[in-house]
């Protein structure tokens, strides 16, 4: 019996060879055909732009190289001294710079938060202090009116002097 079985199952292996094999394709191999080819399709567009972006970032990157850093000069001053600020002041659409001038009476902070206190004699003989970060981007232009020669870091003690006493500092010597 078991050589029977042998003979039909060779005859059949011969018979399906012989017989012309008909491909019969589904409609879920032509989507997966066509999703291949939108992937495809697809990749080559990312690699065009990924192209172009790095060709956009060396362009960006040579003209950062040759344009001069533009920083916003900030003048030395010290305590004491007697600066103007202009500083940019928008009202609505308007914009319109504004001059203060006092002494320096403190520093604060450190790096790009540093800030500095300056204070000046109002009408009335009124005290006005404000207080500046250094590098604002609304400050136009700082301004040394005048330098001071004083022995401490903060001029607090000038809070408490009255009219033209309040602005008295010691002129440095040049």
């Amino acid at each position: 019996m078991a050589d029977k079985d042998q003979d039909t199952t060779k005859k059949d292996d011969a018979a399906q060879q012989d017989a012309p094999v008909e491909e019969v394709v589904g409609e879920d191999e032509v989507e997966v055909a066509a999703e291949a080819e939108e992937t495809a399709e697809e990749a080559k567009i990312e690699e065009e732009l990924e192209e172009k972006a790095e060709e956009e970032a060396k362009v960006v990157e040579e003209e950062l190289a040759e344009a001069p850093k533009e920083e916003p000069k900030i003048p030395e001053f010290r305590v004491g001294d007697t600066v103007k600020v202009f500083y940019k002041i928008i009202e609505g659409e308007k914009m319109r710079i504004q001059p203060f001038e006092g002494i320096v009476i403190s520093f604060r902070g450190s790096d790009v938060s540093k800030t500095f206190t300056l204070r000046r004699i109002g009408a009335d003989q009124v005290g006005v202090e404000r207080i500046l970060p250094l590098h604002s981007p609304n400050i136009e232009k700082i301004k040394v009116v005048k330098r001071g020669n004083v022995r401490r870091a903060k001029l607090f003690y000038l809070r408490d002097k009255v009219g033209r006493e309040a602005m008295r500092v010691r002129e440095a010597k040049k």
